[in-house]
């Protein structure tokens, strides 16, 4: 079982990754791949595969949610940030952290449309009990209501007594509590949420920008109520410059210049492999 260390929960995915992008790089012999994972509470709940920016059109082409191009109207795109142009978001469309981060975004649409679902059967199954305890203390009272009105000298024995009463108030009081406690745990959880995109390059200035967008998204709107993070973990060099595109040759920046973590990650016993660690920050996003 994964130990609940941040730290270490962090560098054990990381290498996984690693290990799961490096074997792709030696199977293709050559491409530029990432990975997301999602880790709620410290704890790495799901990954997704290694991909590589064309895999991205094989999941839903360029009506990629992180796509951020302009739609054929002509009109901005007003998810994409301000800075960023749209010939920058077609520039980059077909690199490997557009398909990661959609897929991650996918699966936790998902994952929370279940967790929604689950919830619904904890309040039913909670309802029942409580329909079934209170028709159940209604009968008694009924009966010791009828035992009492029955004027037959002697009484029949008591069927229900305060005492009674009082028991079974206490019961429902403590049935009542244990699930109000069961809801606030499930509304509760992820505490915390973090997605590590792990790549093989830095993310260019088109995918730093749609980190952003997502850490946005996954704090406003996937988890408006948890700690969210969001980091871009990559190998190679920190940070270095290079030129996109067939046509519009656009300059770009590689990884980041700054406030970058150095990390060596364990692959195994004998090879470390160096990583860049990123926070990355929400702002500015919106135009």
């Amino acid at each position: 079982m994964i130990p609940f260390i941040p730290a270490l929960n962090e560098n054990w995915v990381i290498a996984e990754s690693l290990r799961g992008i490096e074997q792709r790089i030696r199977a293709e012999n050559k491409g530029v791949f990432s990975e997301a994972v999602i880790l709620f509470d410290h704890v790495p709940v799901h990954r997704t595969q290694p991909y590589s920016g064309y895999d991205g059109y094989e999941v839903s082409g360029k009506d990629l949610h992180f796509a951020l191009t302009d739609p054929p109207s002509g009109a901005r795109n007003a998810r994409r940030p301000y800075y960023v142009s749209n010939k920058e978001a077609n520039v980059s469309l077909a690199d490997s952290e557009v398909v990661s981060l959609e897929k991650a975004r996918r699966w936790m649409v998902d994952w929370k449309a279940g967790k929604a679902l689950l919830r619904e059967q904890i309040l039913q199954k909670h309802q029942s009990w409580r329909k079934s305890n209170e028709a159940a203390a209604a009968d008694m009272r009924a009966r010791e209501y009828e035992r009492v009105r029955s004027d037959l000298d002697p009484l029949p024995p008591q069927v229900w007594s305060l005492e009674q009463e009082h028991a079974w108030q206490a019961y429902t009081d403590r049935g009542e509590a244990a699930a109000q406690q069961e809801l606030q745990a499930w509304d509760g959880y992820p505490h915390s949420v973090t997605v590590l995109l792990v790549g093989n390059i830095g993310p260019c200035d088109g995918c730093k920008a749609r980190l952003k967008v997502f850490l946005y998204e996954l704090s406003g709107e996937l988890f408006p109520k948890a700690f969210v993070g969001m980091k871009a973990v990559y190998t190679g060099d920190q940070c270095k410059g290079g030129v996109r595109g067939a046509t519009d040759r656009l300059e770009t920046e590689y990884g980041y210049p700054d406030r970058v973590e150095q990390r060596d990650i364990p692959l195994d016993p004998t090879t470390l492999r160096r990583t860049w660690v990123r926070s990355v920050t929400p702002w500015p996003v919106q135009q």
